[in-house]
């Protein structure tokens, strides 16, 4: 291998999400000027698979410089276990978290097992969402508001990030169906596409300084912005490095082809 190339490893889930995820990367590897410095190496897991030890160890074999995960669910725990079990968060100057993995219900010590040491030092591109079972998060209002409205139908918030996803995506949603049955003619299909094509809100669950909106065709987007955070597992919270990354209507809308999971 060449003196300075550098490897990175790539763990993505077996569908259109890990697929995406790929796809991306690799494009953006083959941009970039230094691309002649990187080498890449990735491995599939099948969203089903009880565990991600035969892949990760397969990586963690190739002593990458960066790791970098695109999946989901359960596995987002298994990735950071395994990963501290095989060597590979020592040896690993980068470790990157898909965003839908940030949840305490994923990274936290109650998960990951003893002092929560496995998680720190872990980075993410979060997305800017609010990490809803996070304590850093106790005295927000609208935080606050679901985790009552959760706990008074018998739900513990705690067990699951599912919940934080909920009220995310629930709250264009509502201020859509709100919009579109203000509009002439009422609530139909024409006037909530209208509604969600012309939105720009302040969502509660955003960091500030993260856009949501989009802008007729022009702008077929709603979220083109995001945090930069890692991980401190004695505070057990993600911590913001740098500036909010604010990209609101600059990516060009695309075509998406199903057979390859990119855009065109």
């Amino acid at each position: 291998m060449p003196s300075g190339k550098i490897k990175i490893a790539g763990l993505f889930a077996s569908n259109d999400f890990g697929s995406a995820y790929e796809s991306n990367l690799k494009a953006y590897l083959n941009q970039s000027p230094n691309k002649d410095r990187y080498e890449l190496v990735t491995e599939r897991v099948e969203q089903s698979a009880p565990t991600v030890t035969d892949p990760m160890t397969t990586l963690a074999a190739d002593n990458p410089a960066v790791f970098i995960a695109g999946t989901s669910g359960a596995q987002c725990t298994q990735i950071i276990q395994e990963a501290a079990q095989n060597g590979m968060k020592a040896s690993a100057k980068y470790l990157f978290i898909a965003g839908v993995c940030k949840g305490s219900s994923f990274v936290g010590k109650a998960k990951v097992g003893g002092d929560g040491s496995a998680s720190n030092g872990w980075w993410t591109i979060g997305g800017g969402q609010l990490d809803f079972n996070s304590t850093e998060y106790d005295n927000d209002a609208y935080v606050a508001w679901g985790r009552k409205l959760l706990a008074d139908a018998g739900y513990d918030y705690k067990t699951s990030a599912s919940f934080g996803s909920g009220f995310f995506y629930a709250v264009p949603i509502v201020q859509a169906l709100q919009i579109a049955q203000a509009l002439p003619g009422g609530l139909t299909r024409t006037n909530f596409v209208v509604a969600r094509r012309t939105m720009d809100l302040t969502h509660p669950l955003l960091l500030p300084g993260v856009k949501y909106n989009m802008n007729g065709n022009d702008d077929a987007y709603f979220l083109e912005g995001s945090e930069i955070g890692q991980y401190d597992s004695a505070k057990q919270q993600w911590i913001q490095q740098g500036p909010i990354v604010d990209l609101s209507g600059k990516s060009k809308n695309c075509a998406w082809d199903q057979s390859t999971s990119t855009c065109k």
